[in-house]
């Protein structure tokens, strides 16, 4: 008898942990509303449109690709269980001015906790849309760091552009500390980098801006990839980044593929 109620307390804490483990994710929206768009009306939409996996297997990079088929102004990626430096609920990863449409654009999150991520758009008209889909993973935002200073500004800002006539990728070097990441390369003991990420980057074609955005923190991964289908390319790519330490950096010519 003693065995057999071991063997049923047993299963039943199992059941309980998996349970709890796969509990479902606090939607935050309204905690984000209240901290980047107050006094805002946002309306769900199913014209934002997510390609993710539900589980990103590292918290540092994970994916995050969405597609939108009507024109907005503004595009906002907020990340609702990420720490910020400013108080409130959630981290905005950046804000995308897209002049194209439809347009899908992909690129890597940081994720400290299981959460979900919120794209909200607002359109010509000054009314705000959004849509948000719940990713699990962890530990994104303050995993330590081997961090080596010279090799860091020896390659930061170098870019590499590749497209074909419709569909572009950016790569740029550049940390991304987000003010929560120790060093654990420091010989005299941790210490915590210090914010620098990058504020803003633009996309021009032909003289014409295809996209640009600002960066609200470091909840976009190391060493950010972008991703994106426009209309047809005309010239090489002109890209332009600016960090929060005040550095600008620019590509070469853009490699056609």
């Amino acid at each position: 008898m003693k065995k057999l109620f071991f063997f049923i307390s047993v299963c039943l804490f199992g059941a309980f942990v998996s349970f709890s483990a796969f509990a479902e994710t606090p939607n935050l929206l309204e905690g984000v509303v209240d901290k980047y768009f107050r006094g805002k009306v946002l309306t769900k939409t199913d014209d934002i449109k997510f390609d993710v996996a539900k589980r990103g297997l590292d918290g540092t990079q994970v994916p995050f690709k969405f597609t939108v088929n009507k024109k907005y102004k503004n595009i906002s990626v907020v990340v609702e269980g990420n720490p910020h430096q400013l108080p409130g609920i959630g981290s905005l990863a950046l804000t995308m001015h897209p002049k194209i449409a439809p347009f899908t654009f992909e690129t890597h999150i940081r994720m400290e906790q299981d959460s979900y991520v919120d794209v909200i758009a607002e359109d010509e008209n000054g009314k705000f849309f959004y849509n948000q889909v719940a990713i699990r993973s962890a530990g994104g935002c303050s995993a330590g760091v081997i961090y080596d200073a010279q090799a860091v500004l020896k390659e930061i800002g170098s870019m590499k552009v590749l497209h074909t006539d419709n569909r572009a990728s950016i790569s740029i070097r550049h940390p991304q500390h987000n003010g929560y990441q120790a060093n654990l390369s420091n010989p005299t003991g941790l210490f915590i980098l210090q914010e620098w990420h990058l504020s803003s980057v633009s996309v021009i074609d032909n003289e014409k801006e295809i996209w640009s955005a600002e960066f609200g923190g470091g909840s976009t991964s190391e060493n950010p990839l972008f991703i994106f289908d426009t209309q047809k390319i005309k010239g090489d790519l002109k890209v332009m980044a600016l960090d929060s330490h005040g550095k600008k950096y620019f590509n070469k010519p853009s490699l056609i593929n």
